[in-house]
């Protein structure tokens, strides 16, 4: 169990609130704990500490906040592949300093920090027929990254099972969700229309293939079914969630092989939600109620949900109760405060089909 006495410092940049909601649900049971983020969302998420400034100055404000929390913490879990100090071109400067003085250090990547944001490029140009040659999928700076966190690190974590592929040996911590804020309060706007809206909220349109889905969704209106593409782009995070609402189906990405933050929230809205899954991943959570679509079968499969009402019910019925299982910040919670207390990580090597948490 997690010493009563532990005070956990959350830190690194921030992914759509997931820092701050573990730190808020580790005060609700009276651990001290402080999320600080070291970017500034445009999705207006709020961190307890915000260390953003660029430049010389924001060097010395993470350095000075290094040497504070070096006293103030004990347990040490860093999102994105950032710690607390850099200089210049050195990175993780503070990982040596933070193992002398005992502290628990948790890495925790997330996808584009050990994965190159070119290979979804090679993505999108394969699925338009491009004669492209497949690129590393991760560039050199990250590798190098990656191996300084394998020798500091205590606890290595992933959010998705895909970074298995860059990190084998870390362990499974999903996306966290608040169930009660993520319950629909609303109904969708087709039952007052008959108008079937589609929602895609893309963080990176790059990354998402939002093209393919643009297209998808046009040759559906000329085939003349009543439906709508609705953007959640580049909105406060606190406009997100009405535009779910009001949807009646859900895309979250096309290219890649696995969801991201954004079919959980739809899922927990109780959203048929479809996405890219490789096979292959989907081992990891054979109960994922997600239906697969790449590019090309994209049209065909939206084509199917929106002639369907008794599959879109089933999905989203399916979907709440995976979310809950998986997904909810008080479960996760519970699985990190394990983590952090784990003596034997690095010692074990342990097969892959027992990593998942």
């Amino acid at each position: 169990m997690q010493k009563k006495n532990d005070r956990i410092l959350i830190a690194g940049y921030e992914i759509g609130g997931q820092m701050q909601l573990l730190a808020e649900a580790f005060r609700k049971r009276n651990i001290q704990a402080t999320a600080a983020s070291f970017n500034d969302d445009f999705r207006s998420y709020q961190n307890d500490i915000m260390l953003f400034r660029q430049g010389w100055k924001g060097d010395i404000d993470r350095f000075l906040f290094f040497i504070w929390a070096l006293k103030h913490y004990d347990v040490f879990h860093f999102f994105w592949g950032h710690s607390l100090w850099n200089w210049w071109k050195f990175h993780l400067l503070d990982l040596p300093f933070l193992k002398l003085f005992r502290k628990k250090v948790i890495v925790h990547f997330r996808g584009l920090d050990i994965v190159d944001i070119c290979y979804f490029d090679y993505l999108r140009d394969r699925n338009r027929g491009l004669p492209v040659s497949k690129p590393p999928l991760s560039r050199p700076d990250q590798l190098k990254k990656l191996k300084k966190w394998l020798k500091y690190a205590d606890v290595v974590l992933v959010s998705e099972p895909d970074l298995f592929q860059v990190v084998p040996h870390a362990l499974l911590s999903p996306q966290v969700i608040d169930m009660q804020y993520w319950t629909a309060t609303k109904r969708p706007l087709s039952e007052q229309d008959g108008i079937t809206r589609i929602v895609h909220a893309p963080s990176s349109r790059r990354k998402k293939g939002t093209d393919f889905i643009e297209q998808a969704v046009f040759n559906l209106q000329q085939k003349g079914y009543p439906v709508e593409l609705i953007l959640a782009e580049n909105l406060p995070h606190y406009k997100i969630k009405e535009l779910y609402e009001i949807s009646d189906i859900g895309i979250d990405q096309v290219l890649y092989g696995w969801h991201g933050k954004v079919s959980v929230e739809l899922m927990a809205l109780e959203k048929p939600v479809i996405c890219n899954i490789n096979e292959e991943w989907r081992s990891y959570r054979p109960d994922l109620p997600v239906l697969h679509a790449d590019p090309g079968s994209l049209e065909q499969v939206l084509e199917r949900l929106i002639t369907n009402a008794a599959l879109r019910k089933e999905l989203g019925k399916r979907g709440r109760e995976y979310v809950s299982k998986y997904h909810d910040v008080e479960v996760i919670v519970d699985q990190l405060l394990h983590l952090y207390e784990m003596k034997d990580y690095k010692a074990n090597h342990l097969e892959k089909a027992s990593l998942i948490i």
